[in-house]
């Protein structure tokens, strides 16, 4: 999420959606489509807004960070995605499959040069 002058406010992870939805599940006895509704709803009632669910709190990395520094943010389960940010405005996002994928090419690339 970004506010004015596209300053980063903090990021909505599906993860995040879904602990919000079990939340309801658990605090109203709701299935979780019933939740999941609520949270949706457009009628400006009962719709969540991306300010009460989103994080400002998780992982950032600096612009172009060597893989193995995204390692550690993302190896602990907490989080699904590294914000990339740089000043105060967000320029990506790192996710484990990112993280995944980039590992995978590399380890193919070294495979070819030897």
């Amino acid at each position: 999420m970004v506010g004015q002058g596209g300053a980063y406010l903090g990021v909505v992870f599906q993860m995040h959606l879904i602990a919000r939805a079990r939340t309801d599940v658990l605090r109203l006895n709701w299935g979780y489509s019933a939740a999941l509704r609520r949270m949706l709803e457009c009628d400006g009632k009962t719709a969540e807004t991306a300010e009460t669910i989103m994080s400002v709190t998780g992982p950032g990395a600096a612009p172009k960070p060597p893989i193995g520094a995204l390692l550690p943010l993302l190896a602990d389960g907490d989080t699904d995605a590294v914000t990339v940010i740089e000043g105060n405005r967000i320029t990506g996002i790192v996710t484990r499959t990112d993280l995944i994928s980039a590992l995978a090419r590399s380890v193919a690339r070294a495979g070819t040069d030897g």
